[in-house]
C-alpha cells in the first residue's frame, strides 16, 4: 500500500485528532525518517501548518526528519547499568566523541545521550547505537563498536 494512503487512513483513525506523534512515529518506521513531503501532507491532512509539524519532529529525540541522519548513541544510567559499570562507559563515550551529553558531535554524525532503562538490566551496562543495542559493554568494547 502507498505510503500517503497508509498515513491518511491512521489519521482518519486516530482516536485524538490533534495527535500527530503516532503518525509521525508510523511514517519514520516505515521509510526511516520523516521527509518534507510526508511533513506537508501530513500537516495539510490534520489541518496544520507545517511548522507545527516539524516543531514535533524537533520536541521528539527519536524523530528524524529529512537530512537529519544523526546516530544517537545512548548509555543506560539507571540503576542495574550504574552498579556494572556505565559511568565508566559513559565517560569513555564522551572521551571518544569529544561532546558531553545530549551534543553532537563536530561532524554532526552522533549525539550522546542517556536514557534511564533499556529494560535489558541483567545484560548491562547496556549501550544503544543508532537501532542497534549491545549488553554488557565495557569501554573497550564501545571504543570498537563506535569505529565501525
Amino acid at each position: 500500500m502507498d505510503l500517503h494512503k497508509e498515513v491518511e487512513k491512521i489519521i482518519e483513525n486516530l482516536e485524538d485528532k490533534n495527535n500527530e506523534l503516532e503518525v509521525l512515529e508510523f511514517i519514520q518506521n516505515s521509510q526511516g525518517y520523516i521527509s518534507k513531503d510526508m511533513i506537508k501532507f501530513v500537516a495539510d491532512k490534520m489541518d496544520k501548518f507545517d511548522f507545527s509539524v516539524e516543531n514535533t519532529i524537533k520536541f521528539y529525540p527519536h524523530l528524524k526528519g529529512e537530512g537529519k541522519q544523526i546516530i544517537e548513541v545512548k548509555v543506560c544510567t539507571h540503576t542495574a547499568c550504574k552498579n556494572n559499570g556505565s559511568g565508566k562507559v559513559l565517560e569513555e563515550a564522551k572521551k571518544i566523541l569529544g561532546v558531553e551529553t545530549d551534543e553532537i558531535t563536530s561532524d554532526g554524525k552522533y549525539k550522546l545521550m542517556t536514557q534511564r532503562c533499556f529494560g535489558q538490566c541483567g545484560k548491562g551496562p547496556n549501550v544503544k547505537i543508532g537501532d542497534e543495542t549491545y549488553n554488557k559493554v565495557t569501554p573497550e568494547i564501545l571504543d570498537n563498536l563506535l569505529k565501525k
